[in-house]
């Protein structure tokens, strides 16, 4: 059974985001003028619906992509909205878990699809999702979303920050010259930021993540025997509250830099500590880059009717 928190209820997990009025009075470019927030859906299973409601507008937000091991950071998870028929069902999507290259879950609720945000260069992130940032090379462009709004490109050698998006292109990552990673692109989902991994006496830095609604996690800094800075999360926006949701600040070490995860449209990502990429806010913030990376931040549901 997923978990579900019915308008005015409050849990630790949600107590810092979850709105104190059950109507969304101004409403915003994607929340529904004057509906009530009825239902927040944090996990896959069985949902229950009035047998009156026939129709429902769904906020649907995929995971976000893992921050990688010294690859870069994970793209943020797409945001997809509308009507749909009310359906018993919905799929969650998780955030990309520590370890290899692992991209965020797509989360749906009946003919509302949002995709999860990339891990590093891995090419899987779909549906909105941002690109995870490059650790020797491109990262992955972002993707189209669910309303057909392109994704930005990768970062490149010649241009290393990502290209705004639906889903922002992540930025670049080298190992070969000094400095700073790639920036990952903003958009609805920010892209992840890229690695900066030249060995020397130099500073590197990695990249930020891209900002929008959510943001992308931050690449690490790596190989400098002077000192390795990660990157900082992109941030996001809370959907209910138009309040900004921050990403993470990226660590300094005399090894592996973590990067801070990205702000999910519910919660804030955390930073990075000391070789340790932050995890990536709740509601889809992609996870910081580190020698331990930070997985990204669960999807979401919210239900009005």
């Amino acid at each position: 059974m997923h978990k579900q928190l019915k308008a005015g209820e409050v849990s630790t997990q949600v107590s810092s985001w979850f709105p104190s009025s059950n109507f969304v009075t101004t409403g915003s470019s994607i929340t529904p003028y004057g509906f009530l927030l009825r239902q927040t859906l944090l996990s896959t299973g069985t949902v229950k619906i009035p047998s009156d409601i026939k129709w429902v507008y769904a906020i649907c937000v995929g995971g976000g992509g893992g921050g990688g091991t010294t690859v870069g950071g994970g793209g943020a998870g797409g945001v997809a909205w509308g009507w749909s028929l009310a359906v018993p069902t919905c799929v969650v999507g998780a955030g990309g878990a520590a370890g290899g290259f692992n991209a965020g879950g797509y989360t749906r609720y009946g003919n509302i699809i949002a995709g999860g945000g990339a891990s590093s260069n891995s090419n899987n992130n779909v549906l909105g999702g941002g690109g995870g940032g490059g650790y020797g090379g491109n990262g992955s462009n972002g993707s189209t979303n669910y309303w057909g709004i392109p994704g930005g490109f990768t970062g490149s050698s010649t241009s290393l920050n990502g290209f705004i998006g639906s889903g922002g292109g992540g930025g670049y990552g080298h190992t070969t010259i000094g400095g700073a990673g790639g920036n990952g692109g903003n958009g609805i989902s920010g892209g992840g930021g890229g690695l900066a991994g030249l060995t020397g006496s130099q500073t590197n830095i990695g990249g930020n993540g891209g900002s929008g609604l959510v943001g992308g996690g931050g690449g690490a800094g790596r190989f400098s025997t002077t000192l390795n800075t990660g990157g900082n999360g992109g941030n996001g926006i809370n959907i209910l509250t138009g309040a900004v949701t921050t990403g993470g600040v990226g660590a300094n070490s005399a090894s592996t830099g973590g990067a801070g995860g990205g702000g999910g449209i519910a919660g804030n990502g955390l930073p990075g500590v000391g070789t340790v990429g932050g995890k990536g806010g709740l509601g889809g913030g992609g996870g910081g880059d580190g020698f331990t990376h930070g997985s990204g931040g669960d999807g979401l549901i919210y239900l009005f009717y």
